[in-house]
């Protein structure tokens, strides 16, 4: 369980804070996130279709409170679909958002497995809770077709058997071009 706190700040001002918490570990061993990471943000550099040289950036909210470290991140395309789209792994960066600025995360390793649509981007060493991580996504190219593309995000802690928590969905959007423009 998190234990919590009210803190007083001054006369009116209070929060709550949580108190350092063990992680959740669940009776056949299984362990898990105390608080869930939650994604927060998500924007692409360019949204036309078959555009190159693009950017998708996905911020999570990872609190100290979560208390496990974070092994690795699924991405997972679910809703929308281009057959040939696929990311440039090598290119494929992730950030701890300090308050001194954007602290590169040192990456292990990064699958790709078109049938599933899904993105592995694993840490090394596992990223620790108490700042807000940006991923750095960038595909060869936008998908080919127009319309709204939903990519789940899922955590994964630390550990042998654990259970993940799903972030939440990126929602893009990619426009046709218009090719009935008047000159």
């Amino acid at each position: 369980m998190v234990g919590a706190s009210l803190l007083t700040l001054g006369s009116t001002w209070g929060f709550l804070a949580l108190t350092s918490a063990p992680a959740i570990q669940y009776s056949d061993g299984t362990v898990g996130f105390s608080y869930p990471p939650r994604l927060t943000e998500s924007y692409a550099t360019r949204n036309l279709v078959s555009e190159s040289n693009v950017t998708y950036y996905l911020t999570f909210d990872f609190p100290e409170a979560a208390v496990e470290p974070l092994d690795r991140v699924v991405i997972r395309l679910n809703e929308g679909y281009d057959p040939i789209f696929r990311y440039r792994l090598e290119a494929t960066e992730a950030f701890a958002n300090t308050p001194n600025g954007r602290v590169s995360l040192p990456l292990g390793e990064l699958t790709q497995d078109q049938d599933a649509r899904e993105l592995t981007i694993s840490f090394d060493p596992p990223a620790e809770p108490g700042v807000p991580i940006t991923l750095a996504l960038r595909p060869v190219r936008n998908p080919r077709f127009g319309g709204v593309y939903l990519f789940g995000a899922t955590a994964y802690p630390v550990g042998e058997t654990v259970k993940s928590t799903f972030m939440g969905y990126a929602r893009l959007s990619f426009y046709e071009r218009d090719r009935d423009r008047w000159p």
